[in-house]
C-alpha cells in the first residue's frame, strides 16, 4: 500500500535489554534507557506490536497477569520515571496499585495563588445584589468568571456565605 509503513520492530535491543535484566538483583530502580511515553513509562516495538516495558518485564518474570483486572504495580513508586526493575514489579488489582501508589506519591494540595482576602470575598458576596459581575470584577481586578464562582460558592467555600 502506498504510504503504509510497517510498524517499527527495531533491532530487538529493547527486548534484549529486558531479557538480559530479568534476573537483575539490584535494589535501586532500573531505569528504561530507550523510548518513553508522555507518562514516563518505557515503550518499544517488538514483533510488530507496541509494548510497555514494565508490562513486558512483569510478564517475563512473574508470568501472565492473573486476571484481566490485574495491572503492573511498582513497589518503588517510580513507574513514571521508567523503572523496570523486576524486583519492583508485581501484578496487583487497580485498587491495590492505587493504594500503594498513594504511599509513594501522596496527593499534595495544589498551590493556591489567591489575589483576594477572605474580607474581600465577603464584600463581593455582600455587594452582588447591588452591582453587576462586570462592576465587581473591575473593582477587585479579577475576572467576571471568578466573581461568579465566588458568589455561587464554587470557590472560597471556606469563607462564610451569610
Amino acid at each position: 500500500r502506498r504510504g503504509h509503513k510497517p510498524p517499527n520492530t527495531g533491532k530487538g535491543k529493547a527486548a534484549a535489554f529486558l531479557h538480559e535484566h530479568a534476573t537483575y538483583q539490584g535494589d535501586g530502580c532500573l531505569i528504561w534507557p530507550f523510548c518513553r511515553l508522555h507518562n514516563g513509562h518505557g515503550n518499544f516495538g517488538h514483533e510488530g506490536k507496541h509494548l510497555r516495558a514494565h508490562q513486558y518485564m512483569c510478564r517475563l518474570v512473574h508470568g501472565e497477569r492473573p486476571t484481566p483486572k490485574h495491572e503492573v504495580a511498582h513497589s518503588c513508586g517510580r513507574g513514571h520515571d521508567g523503572c523496570v526493575n523486576p524486583r519492583h514489579l508485581s501484578w496487583k488489582t487497580r485498587s491495590e496499585n492505587q493504594a500503594e501508589r498513594n504511599i509513594h506519591r501522596p496527593k499534595v494540595p495544589r498551590l493556591v495563588r489567591r489575589k483576594l482576602t477572605a474580607e474581600q470575598v465577603t464584600a463581593i458576596r455582600a455587594l452582588r445584589s447591588q452591582k453587576t459581575l462586570r462592576e465587581l470584577a473591575a473593582m477587585f481586578k479579577i475576572s467576571e468568571g471568578n466573581i461568579s464562582n465566588i458568589v455561587a460558592g464554587r470557590t472560597w467555600r471556606e469563607v462564610d456565605r451569610s
